[in-house]
Order: structure tokens, then C-alpha cells, then sequence
């Protein structure tokens, strides 16, 4: 197996590497390497491991219990979820990863999840399937109002457009008064398997989203406190760990100068179990690196 301290890459080596007629291939094998390395010591699953054929849905239920998120309810009993704490480039459990919510119990625990963790952010990278629950909260050209225990959550129409997301304004309320003002990104154009986005409308959602968070001034924020960017989509293996893996790329270059996607990618599989498991996605992510070095920077 190759070293991982030689997969660090300049930022010209990294534009090098794309550009080279073989790029896919070294690219690819790249991805297997990291797909063969052994998990067992970290692998403490919240599901049991011992079916050799599983479902595509029990696949993404299966979560690392060391770096899932446990809320809390009104009573002090603990409610698992499907979430995933992500390191940031800097800062741990800079990120939450997770499914899109498509049940009432998952999008009143989704909500729970916010207002715990005072996140400023979300970040939707699908449009969810219609279905009773959530429809139209997530519908952006709509006002709506939810209820989840003592929680309040007031969304506005979405104001300000971008030509690939919107965004939308929410407002939680807590019933003793206390408020959270929350910015939610709704990405229109990721498919999941054939159509991909522009590398510019990605790398602008990165840093729209990054503005934002780090704009927006809260009593915590005013202590020092970070709060978790929340991003999801349909799975929350692939779209939601892109967004990731990018991100923490983009801080590694713009900081040090050079970035090892390899090292991130083998650490995001160490946090969210199975996350980026396409050899498409690991390479969707050294597109966009390479979209950011040459027009970005």
C-alpha cells in the first residue's frame, strides 16, 4: 500500500496529476487502495456486521457509535440518529453528516439536532423525495411552520438566489423565548448518478456556505464556540462527504499550500462509516480541487 505522506500534493503537482493522460487510472487505484484498508480497529458499528448481504438502506443505517450523534429530549432520555460527527480541516466535529430526513420522527430529531448544536448552517445537496413529512417544509417557494416538542421553526421563502442553490432563512423558537436563526442551502442541481453540477457552482456553495458560518453572530460565537456546518443528502455517503472532503482540501491549500486527498478521504471513512465508496465521487473531488487551484487561486 502506498504511503500516505507521498500522496501530499503541491498545488502544482495536483493540477499536474489531473492533467496526465492516465489521471483516471492512477485516480482510480488510488480510491481501491483506500477502500482495501482495514476499519477493524475503529469498526464499532451501531447495527450488527455479521450479515454478509445486507440492503442498500441497512448499508447506510450501519454508523460508527464513536462519532454518532446522540441528542437529548425533553425528559433527558438520549435519541440516537443517523448523524455522523466530520472533522474539519482545523476544528473536530466541524461538520454534521447525515441522511435527508423523510419521516417525522427523523426531520423532528433533524430539528432537535440543530437547536442542540446551535448550527447556523445546513446544507442540503438533494431535493427529497414528496412525501407527507416534509414536502413542504423543504419546499423553498413556500412559508411554513413546524412544531417539534417545545421547539418552533418558522421558514421563510428563499432570499437570495444563486443560478445551482437558494437560500432560505429559518427561524427556531424555543418556547421559554430563546431564538436560533438558521441559513439553510437548497442545492437544485446534484443528481446521484449521471448529471453533476458545474465544479464553479460547488466551489461558490462551498463558500457561500463557509461565509455565512462564519459571518453569523450568536451569543456562543461571541464565546468562541463553532457550531457544526449540518449537510445532507439522500444517503449521506456521497454528496454530503464531497462537500466535505472539498472543503477541508480547499482550507489544506489556501493554509499549507498543498493538500493530501488521499489522508482526507481515509479519515472521512474513519468518522462516517462507508461515506465515498464511488470511485467517481473520490474523483469529483479531485476535479473540484483542481477547478479551485487553477481559477481560484
Amino acid at each position: 500500500m502506498g504511503c500516505i505522506n507521498s500522496k501530499t500534493l503541491s498545488r502544482k503537482a495536483l493540477l499536474k496529476l489531473v492533467q496526465k493522460r492516465n489521471a483516471v487510472t492512477i485516480i482510480y487505484d488510488e480510491h481501491q487502495e483506500i477502500m482495501n484498508m482495514d476499519l477493524s480497529e475503529t469498526s464499532r458499528f451501531s447495527a450488527s456486521t455479521g450479515t454478509l448481504q445486507r440492503s442498500q438502506r441497512e448499508e447506510e443505517e450501519l454508523l460508527f457509535e464513536y462519532s454518532r450523534v446522540v441528542l437529548s429530549d425533553e425528559t433527558g432520555s438520549c435519541i440516537p440518529t443517523n448523524a455522523s460527527y466530520i472533522d474539519g480541516f482545523k476544528d473536530p466535529q466541524a461538520y454534521i453528516a447525515l441522511r435527508t430526513p423523510d419521516s417525522e420522527s427523523t426531520i423532528s430529531n433533524f430539528w432537535r439536532m440543530i437547536w442542540q448544536h446551535r448550527s447556523k448552517v445546513i446544507v442540503l445537496l438533494d431535493l427529497p423525495e414528496e412525501n407527507q413529512y416534509g414536502a413542504s417544509f423543504w419546499n423553498s417557494d413556500e412559508e411554513s411552520l413546524l412544531q417539534v416538542g417545545k421547539l418552533s421553526i418558522k421558514k421563510f421563502r428563499a432570499h437570495q438566489n444563486h443560478p445551482s442553490f437558494e437560500i432560505m432563512s429559518v427561524l427556531i423558537t424555543h418556547e421559554d423565548g430563546a431564538t436560533l436563526q438558521v441559513s439553510q442551502f437548497l442545492f437544485k442541481n446534484w443528481q446521484r448518478q449521471d448529471v453533476l453540477p458545474s465544479e464553479c457552482d460547488v466551489i461558490d456553495l462551498i463558500f457561500m456556505a463557509r461565509l455565512y458560518n462564519e459571518s453569523a453572530v450568536t451569543p456562543e460565537t461571541l464565546k468562541g464556540f463553532k457550531s457544526p456546518v449540518v449537510v445532507h443528502c439522500s444517503d449521506g455517503l456521497q454528496r454530503s462527504m464531497v462537500f466535505c472532503a472539498v472543503d477541508i482540501g480547499i482550507s489544506s491549500i489556501s493554509n499549507r499550500g498543498k493538500v493530501n486527498l488521499y489522508s482526507i478521504v481515509s479519515n472521512l471513512r474513519k468518522e462516517r462509516y462507508n461515506c465515498l465508496y464511488d470511485a467517481n465521487d473520490y474523483g469529483m473531488c479531485y476535479l473540484l480541487l483542481y477547478y479551485y487551484c487553477m481559477f481560484y487561486m
